[in-house]
């Protein structure tokens, strides 16, 4: 009788693999920015007071180029708004800006366009809850403070959280002409969700939906109805 040797268990394949998320480019990464230029400037100090003769000065030369190209970027977007990132609420409505109702059409990749107001007979509950909605209490208390009892929000895709390089889609409060972040949608639903808005984002076309705001001993809890974006 032939032993088989213990061989490793077969990879399941029957669950797709989720695509990786997509990430900031670290060159317009604030934190990486920053370490950028510390860095280049504290190893530049070192040579000098090494004073290498002619190595010296060529690492001056080019550690200090490097510390200014990386200060360059990192106020470059003050100047340059499509270089602009998301980072909290950033987002403003401009002149060229359109808001989608929230019945306005979403179509897949690939498919047709689903009317959010057409009738599914493999309805499901499209509402989800609004995350990170703690850290900006703040800002949810101050629209609520300026808008009305009704509210809509603002999707925006390839937002960034604070201090983060993961692409998410932001929640924003709309009151009158002014976005008040609330939060982001949940991870586990928001990239399907992102891959319908990026397009319109790029027309800088932004999806509206129905907000519900719900009153707890932990604060103020968030919750977006997104529709047929949700849909499968």
């Amino acid at each position: 009788m032939t032993m088989s040797p213990n061989l490793p268990p077969a990879r399941d394949f029957s669950r797709p693999r989720r695509a990786p998320r997509q990430k900031l480019p670290l060159w317009r990464w604030d934190p990486f920015l920053v370490a950028a230029v510390l860095g280049f400037s504290i190893v530049a100090a070192l040579f000098q007071r090494l004073d290498i003769a002619v190595v010296s000065p060529i690492a001056l030369t080019l550690l200090l180029s490097a510390a200014v190209l990386a200060a360059l970027l990192e106020v470059l977007p003050f100047f340059v708004p499509r270089l602009r990132r998301d980072g909290e609420g950033s987002l403003a409505l401009r002149q060229e800006t359109e808001l989608l109702p929230p019945g306005h059409p979403v179509a897949a990749a690939g498919s047709a366009p689903r009317d959010s107001t057409a009738h599914d007979s493999t309805a499901h509950d499209s509402t989800l809850p609004v995350v990170d909605a703690q850290r900006h209490q703040g800002s949810i208390e101050a629209a609520l403070a300026r808008g009305g009892p009704e509210f809509v929000a603002v999707l925006v895709p390839r937002a960034t959280a604070w201090m983060g390089r993961d692409y998410r889609v932001a929640v924003d409060l709309l009151v009158g002409e002014r976005l008040y972040r609330a939060g982001f949608l949940p991870r586990e639903s928001d990239q399907a969700i992102a891959a319908q808005l990026v397009p319109f984002a790029d027309r800088k076309q932004y999806r509206t939906v129905p907000v519900g705001i719900r009153t707890t001993t932990k604060g103020r809890v968030i919750t977006v109805d997104v529709g047929p974006l949700l849909a499968p």
